[in-house]
């Protein structure tokens, strides 16, 4: 059954099989205006059944923000033909759930403004999730321009992101979890607000980093993958923080053939956090490396968040960082960190 709306909104549904879904629908979402179509997501994803996939065609879709409630795919026809500007302040796209579910956001591009508006703060994609069922996200071959680009707030499962291209002021992909779940970053630029020219000066304002992973008050866990990125230009590359008392909230995180350059901290590690760093080249930073511990930081090592975790690797490049390659100095460094 074929549906059309004004020329511009056609639905082509198609029985097959899926991995989410045995009944598996697709939609078709073409826009033949030439200065762009306004709504048409909002009203596919309206329509679409569980386990759809909704291809959307070359141009520019105008929409307020978007809410994904169930499994489907979000396929664009590239993220250079196909892009999603926000008209409003807030998330372009939540995914929030409380039921089992499989997402994915593909070759597309996210726009959205940048507001200064703690309640709308500008973020590309958001994972709510609502209950502890397993859920599954994975974006790949994505551009996102925003304040935020990705933030994620899963309880049970993971998210992954390949092939990407990140733009943002405050952070790249930040992870704030209330449970046990698995990020993986791989083959993605993220560049932060050093980058361009910034003349409200919002990147004055935050703390930046490319990838964050902060808790404080609620027990996590998180293991968190990070292969062959670019993390340059904010004031931390990577910037990690289990807070609490020892064993309440734990990071794990592998990094391999990532370049991390131009950061005022290109890795910055604190409270009960592992990390295992291999063939990474990590240069023209001020600080290299830096973990929560004095004379790095004016801290207590008693202090919540004074690092106590664990550093191996092997490989890694560290070269022409201004203050620091390593600090403390006196750390005793696994034998694989390089100069």
């Amino acid at each position: 059954m074929r549906l059309s709306v004004v020329g511009v909104l056609s639905l082509l549904w198609i029985v097959g099989s899926s991995s989410m879904n045995s009944n598996q629908a697709s939609l078709q979402v073409n826009c033949s205006e030439p200065q762009g179509c306004f709504g048409l997501l909002g009203k596919a994803l309206a329509a679409a059944p569980t386990g759809s996939t909704i291809s959307i065609g070359p141009g520019v879709f105008y929409e307020r923000p978007l809410v994904i409630d169930k499994s489907l795919v979000l396929q664009g026809a590239g993220a250079d033909l196909t892009k999603i500007r926000i008209v409003e302040p807030g998330s372009a796209i939540t995914i929030r759930s409380a039921e089992l579910v499989e997402v994915m956001i593909a070759s597309l591009a996210i726009a959205v403004p940048f507001v200064w508006d703690e309640r709308r703060i500008g973020t590309g994609v958001v994972w709510v999730q609502q209950s502890d069922k397993t859920q599954t996200i994975v974006m790949k071959d994505a551009e996102i321009i925003s304040f935020s680009g990705v933030v994620i707030n899963g309880r049970k499962g993971s998210f992954t992101i390949q092939r990407s291209r990140f733009q943002n002021i405050s952070s790249g992909v930040a992870i704030r979890t209330r449970g046990e779940i698995t990020v993986a970053v791989e083959d993605t630029s993220l560049s932060g607000p050093f980058l361009y020219a910034d003349p409200l000066g919002l990147s004055r304002l935050v703390i930046s980093s490319a990838i964050s992973f902060i808790t404080d008050d609620s027990p996590a866990r998180a293991f968190i993958s990070l292969k062959n990125n670019t993390l340059d230009f904010w004031h931390m590359g990577l910037h990690a923080v289990s807070a609490g008392d020892e064993g309440w909230s734990k990071a794990e995180f592998l990094l391999i053939g990532n370049t991390i350059d131009y950061n005022t901290v290109g890795v910055f590690l604190a409270g009960d956090t592992d990390a295992e760093l291999r063939a990474n080249i990590i240069s023209n930073n001020d600080n290299g490396m830096e973990l929560f511990l004095p004379p790095c930081s004016p801290i207590s090592s008693y202090d919540v968040t004074a690092f106590r975790g664990k550093i191996q690797g092997r490989d890694n490049v560290f070269t022409d960082n201004k203050k620091a390659d390593l600090c403390p100095p006196d750390y005793p460094w696994p034998p694989g960190f390089r100069k």
